[in-house]
């Protein structure tokens, strides 16, 4: 009878220093603290920024300008104006023994002017820091392009006009020369990319992107030599309008573009 009674009293004192861990327990535990929000530039009232852009791509080194206006805390409105030059994928470079760059087959240069709009949004503001803000961007508009001669073209004595093909490497042209012989052509500009604002001030502006960017021409671009010609005995004997290279109508490169600037 004794065992019987005792066991119940042994069994309330070896739980009563549990009871007092879980009661300290209560009054211990912290309340929980929310992340902070990430901030924005309308935190700070800024509503507009702009940016000088340096750019390199497949076809060589560009300039550029970046409006942005804030649209909402994590997005923004874009305007972007390049300059940069356009080539042919299927160009190859070589260098003579004086150093003069010689393209095979190249029929025109190109320098393009695109004018493209469009929205960037920030991603991933709720789990990195606001000195490095991630911005997902995709961009359109038309794109004004230039183009002039690449070298001399001497005349068919058949028919008088053009041959359309280099006969001499003395023809080429140099960067600055043939410009009175081009002509704009109207086409379409596209770009997706990914950039990376740094910095905790939202007044200065210093980015990095990667990006693809894409043009298109409806009529295409002769860059390439459009004829060929026939040479026997060393004399051109006949030429074959259309027997060179097909105009190209799209043309991708991924770029890198750092940007530099600030907003207001």
């Amino acid at each position: 009878m004794k065992q019987l009674i005792l066991l119940p009293i042994l069994s309330i004192l070896l739980a009563l220093p549990f009871w007092d861990m879980a009661e300290a327990r209560q009054f211990i535990e912290p309340d929980i603290v929310r992340a902070d929000q990430p901030r924005s530039p309308l935190d700070d009232n800024l509503r507009r920024g702009m940016t000088f852009n340096l750019m390199v791509t497949n076809y060589g080194f560009g300039i550029g300008t970046q409006y942005r206006r804030v649209l909402t805390p994590m997005t923004e409105a874009v305007v972007e104006f390049q300059i940069t030059a356009v080539k042919d994928d299927r160009e190859q470079a070589f260098f003579s023994i004086w150093g003069q760059q010689i393209i095979p087959n190249k029929y025109q240069r190109a320098l393009s002017f695109p004018l493209m709009a469009g929205i960037r949004h920030r991603v991933l503001a709720n789990y990195i820091d606001d000195n490095f803000r991630i911005f997902l961007q995709g961009m359109a508009g038309p794109s004004y392009t230039f183009v002039y001669p690449y070298f001399r073209d001497r005349i068919f004595p058949n028919d008088g006009l053009p041959l359309g093909v280099r006969i001499s490497d003395g023809d080429i042209y140099d960067v600055f020369q043939g410009w009175g012989d081009g002509s704009f052509e109207l086409g379409y500009a596209g770009k997706a990319a990914l950039s990376i604002d740094f910095g905790s001030s939202f007044r200065s502006l210093t980015s990095i992107e990667f990006g693809f960017h894409m043009l298109y021409f409806p009529n295409g671009l002769q860059l390439m030599e459009p004829n060929s010609i026939v040479v026997e005995d060393g004399f051109i004997v006949d030429r074959i309008i259309g027997g060179g290279f097909p105009a190209e109508k799209w043309y991708f490169t991924p770029t890198i573009t750092l940007m530099f600037g600030g907003m207001w």
